[in-house]
């Protein structure tokens, strides 16, 4: 099974962590899982998985096959120069590390034209483009040369001097494929906002409305107690 939640589970004392600098104004917010992401971009297969584990999300590969990956995007329609320098606050258990993901509208037509992909314990701040991007996008990379995940790259800035008027559509993360991994997805960082990870609370009745329970509910969010026994009376009409 994919897509779980489950209580806080233990993470191995000695776990390495990919550690990174918060902006001290950074906004916070809550991605719900699965709900945040977006279906139709999910490239998660059949060997990787993950669950909520307290406000981080556990994500594990079963084996170095094509079927190992997890990979998840978060809609969003922000500038590459608004975007920050996005990042991935995750502790790591074993196996591979997930890299940040951003897929780009490169010309701001409307339609994504690449994905672009952070690895900062491989490559630093360099951002590689995915081999599947539009030529036009390709042919106008800061660089293009070896060293890197693939022949096209470079820092973000050097892609938003190349691309000025670039949208980011979706941010997420992606482990695999092809690796063994395991660990947790802390906090995602983009554009000045620092993402953590819930499963939704729906409430079963209106009797989980009393003693405050309305608030708890995040699917629908209530005005009141009221407004929440409301919403159970007029769904049994």
């Amino acid at each position: 099974m994919r897509k779980t939640s489950l209580g806080l589970v233990g993470i191995i004392a000695a776990a390495i962590s990919l550690v990174v600098a918060v902006p001290a104004n950074a906004a916070t917010s809550v991605l719900y899982v699965a709900d945040s992401f977006n279906s139709a971009l999910s490239d998660t297969r059949a060997d990787g998985h993950y669950e909520v584990v307290a406000t981080g999300l556990h994500m594990y590969t079963d084996s170095y096959t094509s079927d190992a990956k997890v990979a998840e995007y978060v809609d969003t329609n922000t500038l590459l120069a608004a975007a920050g320098e996005p990042s991935l606050e995750y502790t790591n258990t074993a196996g591979g590390i997930p890299g940040a993901q951003l897929i780009v509208d490169f010309d701001h037509d409307g339609t994504a034209d690449g994905i672009l992909i952070g690895e900062r314990g491989v490559y630093g701040d360099d951002w590689w483009l995915s081999n599947s991007a539009a030529q036009f996008v390709k042919d106008a990379a800061p660089s293009i040369s070896g060293g890197s995940g693939s022949g096209y790259h470079g820092t973000l800035d050097q892609w938003r001097t190349a691309f000025p008027d670039a949208v980011v559509t979706a941010f997420g993360f992606s482990l695999g494929s092809g690796v063994k991994g395991d660990g947790v997805l802390n906090a995602i960082n983009f554009a000045a906002t620092r993402y953590t990870f819930e499963t939704q609370t729906v409430l079963a009745g209106k009797d989980n409305c009393k003693k405050g329970g309305w608030e708890t509910s995040t699917s629908p969010v209530f005005k009141n107690q009221g407004d929440c026994v409301s919403s159970f009376a007029s769904s049994k009409r």
